[in-house]
């Protein structure tokens, strides 16, 4: 465990980068039960972030948590909080209890994990400044910090397990640049051994191939380095049915024209000059901005966008890219939100401005490795320069963007498999995601939670598009407007643009028509803005029991406890309580309290309401028709992180 401390931080060190350590200048402490561990390793890769409870009762239960779980845990952070204040005086201040969870509020320099991304970033920045010697010192410096796969003691769930996955994709990304920077230095011999034995642990890296063909050219080789690739030919072949890609084929048919200098300049013959090996794009094309246009009428989201601006402004200065979520059920306005909010910020990033639909809420989500290459291109790469691989395109996007200020949004994402790869890594970069279900795992420093309007902001919307005059004029009857929509941004929006077009109408005579409960959700469509398919996407990705417990819900139409879902559904209380935390993430189920201490009342939203009763019926008014029989084989669908589709990643912003 050797890094800096700064002073007046104590002496406790973490250390993730192989077995969990936690050390003092006294020695090693030990944590011996397995979800101690795992409860202090998920506040230790989210340091200076809150963890929300649902998050740690996730990862150490999956999907079937005790009825004690929430006791369970707050036992463990008790039992963490008593250790590290036997070893540490200040302990209460470095685990600090939030409202949604908890903070480990730990130096940077005191966890091994974030001094390797410091000296990574540096030695990044060193090798693309063509400062070879320097690049090798410090990335050999950073690589020295493993001991071992990320967390190999500690039992790992689904959230652990992706950050596992991360920290070696920056290992390996860290250590191919250390290699570059090494052949660079003409320290190709010394590197021919590494590279195979990693080609032996990676047997399908093109990236390992390709730096030990070098190498051998480089050492007078050439026999041995075009038999290598075509061991990478036959194991591609094998095992995937590919070819290799189309820059490690360039730099065959250099070597077999014995011209490789022609393919990279480093491969020239020692002595002659050549130009220092970047990763840049070839061609440098003005920053994207690809933000999509502001709309004129923005209204309310005054707390949500304090939200968003001091999580970004929290972060800055920090060595992780800032990362806020905004979830909430179709048609509350996360895009629109997130447009916004864009154009506030948008000049604080030189580097530019990236919006990404991911389609996540459709059938056709889209697939990061096209994204990628669809980003890649944008920003100046041409196609024979794209990798094939995802795993190679990300390693690509995420040394491009060390060194830049971006803002990206990836709009509509599915999940956390398919937003990892595309989030770039430099430290003054920002990434604003909007999904309808909180996606955790990113180390996110805000999740921000859309509901509907309240009444002011209701009639304020409705007031900007259709009118202020005849809103003033029939202020009852739009209030009613506002109510049927339950505050719902995008049936607002449709109910002005109606009334803007029919200018005879008046607002009492389309509050009476939209009063009738069969024929609400057809009145709100207008041009290419229609509800019934936004709430058609969603209810489609709910399993068996969530869509039998919101239909029941619907059905009721009034606020019930989770025991009384349990008895109309036959369940046990646990599994109502845990598909109802799963609705009201997705925001088709609102929660209220009932009491200091009684139960929570659950209900569904006007609009969800009636489109969920609209399945249990036979004969919705236009779009998709289902009935129960139908509605039941819907935990048989696709829903995976697989259901992948390309997607063009300039798509306008989709959700109100």
């Amino acid at each position: 465990m050797n890094w800096p401390r700064r002073e007046g931080v104590g002496h406790m060190r973490f250390g993730v980068l192989g077995a969990l350590v936690l050390a003092t200048d006294g020695g090693e402490l030990t944590l011996s039960a397995p979800k101690l561990r795992s409860v202090l390793s998920l506040l230790l890769v989210n340091s200076n972030h809150v963890t929300q409870s649902a998050s740690l009762i996730d990862e150490l239960w999956s999907d079937k948590p005790p009825m004690s779980a929430v006791t369970t845990l707050q036992t463990y952070v008790y039992q963490l909080r008593r250790i590290l204040g036997d070893a540490e005086s200040g302990a209460d201040r470095m685990l600090v209890t939030r409202s949604a969870g908890y903070e480990g509020r730990i130096p940077p320099e005191a966890i091994d994990l974030c001094h390797f991304e410091n000296l990574a970033k540096q030695g990044s920045d060193a090798l693309l400044a063509g400062e070879p010697l320097r690049a090798s010192e410090v990335l050999r410096e950073a690589l020295d910090l493993w001991r071992g796969p990320a967390l190999i003691d500690v039992p790992r769930g689904q959230l652990l397990e992706a950050q596992a996955i991360m920290m070696e994709e920056n290992r390996l990304n860290a250590l191919e640049m250390r290699i570059d920077a090494d052949l660079q230095l003409r320290r190709h011999r010394e590197v021919i051994s590494e590279l195979k034995g990693l080609i032996a642990g990676n047997p399908l890296s093109e990236a390992f191939y390709s730096r030990l063909m070098r190498a051998l050219y480089l050492s007078n080789r050439r026999d041995e380095a075009l038999e290598a690739y075509r061991k990478l030919h036959r194991t591609l072949a094998a095992e995937l049915g590919l070819e290799p890609s189309r820059p490690i084929q360039q730099l065959h048919h250099a070597l077999l024209a014995d011209d490789p200098a022609s393919e990279d300049p480093t491969l020239a013959e020692p002595g002659e000059p050549h130009e220092s090996t970047t990763l840049v794009a070839p061609r440098q094309p003005p920053p994207p901005a690809e933000l999509p246009p502001d709309i004129g009428d923005f209204v309310g989201r005054g707390v949500a966008l304090k939200q968003i601006r001091d999580a970004l402004e929290a972060t800055e200065g920090g060595q992780a890219t800032r990362i806020v979520g905004i979830t909430g059920m179709p048609g509350v306005g996360k895009s629109v939100l997130a447009a916004h909010i864009g154009h506030q910020i948008r000049t604080r990033f030189d580097g530019g401005q990236l919006w990404i639909n991911l389609g996540g809420s459709t059938l056709n989500r889209a697939d990061p490795g096209d994204v990628l290459a669809s980003v890649l291109r944008t920003v100046g790469f041409d196609d024979g320069s794209i990798p094939r691989s995802t795993d190679e395109r990300a390693r690509l996007f995420r040394t491009w963007s060390a060194s830049r200020k971006l803002l990206v949004f990836l709009d509509d994402a599915f999940g956390a498999l398919q937003v990892r790869p595309l989030l770039p890594t430099g430290p003054e970069s920002a990434v604003i995601i909007t999904s309808r279900l909180p996606i955790y795992g990113l180390g996110a420093s805000e999740i921000v939670h859309l509901a509907g309007f309240d009444m002011m902001e209701g009639m304020e919307l409705l007031a900007r598009i259709a009118g202020r005059d005849r809103v003033a004029r029939e202020p009852q009857s739009a209030q009613e407007i506002v109510t049927m929509c339950d505050g719902l941004p995008l049936g607002i929006r449709i109910s002005g643009e109606r009334l803007a077009v029919a200018r005879h109408w008046t607002i009492t005579r389309f509050a009476k028509r939209f009063a009738d409960e069969e024929n609400r959700l057809a009145e709100l469509s207008c041009g290419d803005s229609d509800l019934r398919s936004r709430f058609h996407h969603t209810f489609h990705g709910l399993d068996e029991e969530a869509s039998h417990v919101l239909r029941l819900l619907a059905a009721h139409r009034r606020c019930v406890t989770a025991d009384t879902v349990a008895s109309m559904a036959g369940i046990g209380a646990a599994n109502a309580e845990r598909l109802l935390s799963h609705l009201a993430s997705a925001g088709l189920v609102i929660v209220s309290e009932n009491g200091i201490d009684g139960p929570f009342l659950y209900r569904v939203p006007e609009l969800a309401g009636l489109y969920a009763t609209e399945l249990a019926g036979t004969r919705p008014k236009g779009g998709p028709q289902f009935d129960l029989g139908v509605m039941t084989s819907w935990s048989g669908l696709p829903k995976g992180e697989a259901e992948l589709q390309p997607v063009t990643h300039t798509q306008e912003a989709t959700d109100v």
